[in-house]
């Protein structure tokens, strides 16, 4: 089977399709010969397309290996199959770097000694098809989880921004106060000192003229009539006063000298502060610790009146999602289990029971367990791709059970009704086991009074006691529990796990969901509109929900779309 390569854009205008029409793809030898024939063959080797008469020649006498597909049979890559870095098909993984590696790759990863040739590759080897597409559609999911994110981080940079710039403010004011501290603490000092200067200079001055004025009349006497020694010590009081008014005429030169640390800061010049950035990476995908809020966003309503083949108005009292999106319903009224697409229409024929079926749940890719009305039974059914239902098994069991939903791979949690345990555990073997660390309530539900749901990751078993308005939150492993109440609770009916091992409830007479955390903590409220909402599940991607309500002359069915709520 052939793969996109380089000449990919060509082909998906070939490939493009026009209404019912579809383009055909020419044989390129021929077109080189001014002739239009449609190619039947394309060669994966040499990226061209060919016609029958082209395909044998071409294998026969153009040099190299050639790999021959019919032109059904291409599939579309969009580059994939081309290595990143030189753009030539890939033949290798390497194990040891986790990359796909093409033949100029070897020059690098040849000596690892974990390559692995793609053509060698098994079927075994191939990644179960079904777990991978549902981690893509629920990578698909999380990405409008990253973008509401991504817009909360936009604000949140705002707020950093300008965190950034008080703080920036806040130093510069604060070193501009020590500047002019520092300023005025010089200036001061610089005027006390020529205050001081100019003082001492003029006293100085002063006190000489005075001296002076002492010494010149003696001068004249004592270089006329005095003796050498008198000579001698007048001519030294001269010099003596000659230095003091020579001294006065010295300016002082005033300076400044800055702390090592100043200067080594003004060397830095603009890059003595600089933005430290730090990222912390944190999983979307993986959920955060703290359940989120969403939106939800309708896709598809359908009305569900009575139809020819009814006996009673449909009434869903069991729903779930198979792995590959299809919609499983259970509809109590006309005994029947039914499969929906994505635009909520029956696929298949439904398949019917004896008796009246409560509730259902997906246990694999193509089986479901169903809850049997008025029996001690649980029926497990097998699902085909082309949407035939088939009777698998028939488990007998010890007490009536009415919802059921998953605990694991091999277990599921069920409710009962008319038995002093409102929750059991039953395998697909039909073994039963109680929850050893659980104290229910000294209580005994009626036929549809409670039903359950298991957040596994948590270990948490949820039960709703629909006239006592209250949902019951247990923690399996820690034997602890909390009882919800809340206004916005108001006859719950269905529950189900919800994205991020959080639980969704369908609140009767509120005509809503109420949205908790496995703590019993409210996260949100989201009215829907129908009267009486009763059955609800989520898709394994976690981006879709399916809801019903049991309002007679009124019955609905809704498929919504899980969005992050933008903050």
């Amino acid at each position: 089977m052939a793969t996109g390569g380089p000449r990919d854009s060509k082909r998906e205008n070939a490939g493009d399709f026009i209404g019912e029409f579809s383009v055909t793809q020419s044989c390129e030898p021929c077109m080189k010969s001014n002739e239009s024939k449609t190619a039947t063959v394309y060669c994966d080797d040499c990226y061209e397309y060919l016609c029958d008469s082209c395909k044998n020649p071409h294998i026969v006498y153009k040099p190299g290996k050639h790999n021959i597909v019919g032109v059904l049979d291409i599939v579309e890559m969009k580059g994939l199959d081309r290595c990143q870095e030189h753009s030539k098909k890939i033949k290798f993984f390497c194990q040891e770097h986790l990359i796909l590696c093409c033949t100029s790759c070897l020059f690098v990863h040849g000596k690892c000694g974990k390559l692995h040739e793609i053509d060698s590759v098994t079927e075994k080897e191939l990644a179960d098809s079904d777990g991978l597409m549902t981690s893509l559609i629920k990578l698909e999911s999380d990405t409008d989880f990253i973008i509401a994110e991504s817009m909360q981080q936009d604000s949140d940079l705002n707020k950093s921004v300008s965190n950034v710039n008080k703080e920036l403010d806040s130093i510069k004011l604060y070193v501009m106060q020590l500047f002019e501290e520092a300023q005025n603490n010089v200036q001061s000092e610089a005027n006390a000192f020529k205050f001081e200067e100019v003082n001492r200079s003029h006293t100085v001055c002063t006190k000489v003229k005075e001296d002076l004025h002492t010494i010149l009349p003696i001068c004249s006497a004592v270089y006329e009539h005095g003796t050498p020694q008198q000579k001698y010590i007048l001519s030294k009081r001269m010099e003596e006063k000659h230095r003091m008014i020579k001294a006065q005429q010295v300016t002082p030169h005033l300076s400044l000298s800055f702390a090592r640390e100043l200067t080594s800061l003004l060397e830095m010049g603009k890059d003595f502060i600089k933005l430290q950035i730090q990222k912390v990476e944190t999983s979307i995908i993986s959920s955060s610790s703290q359940p989120r809020p969403f939106t939800l966003e309708l896709l598809v309503s359908v009305d569900l009146p009575k139809t020819g083949a009814d006996k009673k108005e449909p009434l869903l009292s069991g729903l779930d999602f198979l792995p590959d999106g299809r919609l499983v319903a259970v509809d109590i009224n006309n005994k029947k289990c039914m499969i929906l697409n994505e635009r909520l229409q029956t696929l298949g024929t439904p398949y019917k029971f004896k008796t009246y079926p409560y509730c259902v749940v997906c246990v694999s890719h193509d089986a479901l367990c169903v809850t049997g009305g008025g029996w001690k039974v649980v029926v497990l059914l097998s699902v085909s791709t082309d949407n035939t239902i088939r009777l698998t098994r028939v488990i007998n069991t010890s007490s009536m059970f009415y919802s059921i939903c998953c605990m694991s791979p091999s277990h599921m949690v069920v409710s009962t009704w008319d038995d002093p345990l409102p929750a059991r555990i039953i395998s697909l073997d039909g073994v039963e086991n109680d929850f050893d660390h659980v104290v229910f309530p000294t209580k005994m539900y009626k036929l549809d009074e409670s039903t359950c749901t298991y957040v596994q990751s948590k270990n948490t078993l949820i039960l709703t006691d629909r006239f006592a308005h209250t949902v019951f939150i247990y923690d399996t492993m820690k034997s602890t529990s909390r009882a919800v109440t809340d206004e916005n609770i108001r006859e719950p009916r269905g529950t189900c796990e919800g994205p991020g091992n959080t639980v969704l409830v369908c609140s009767m007479y509120k005509d809503s969901i109420v949205h908790m955390s496995v703590d019993g903590d409210l996260i949100g409220k989201y009215p829907v509109d129908m009267m009486c909402p009763h059955s609800i599940c989520v898709s394994k991607d976690g981006i879709r929900l399916a809801v019903s309500n049991c309002q007679v002359g009124d019955r609905k069915l809704h498929l919504l779309k899980i969005l992050p709520a933008m903050s």
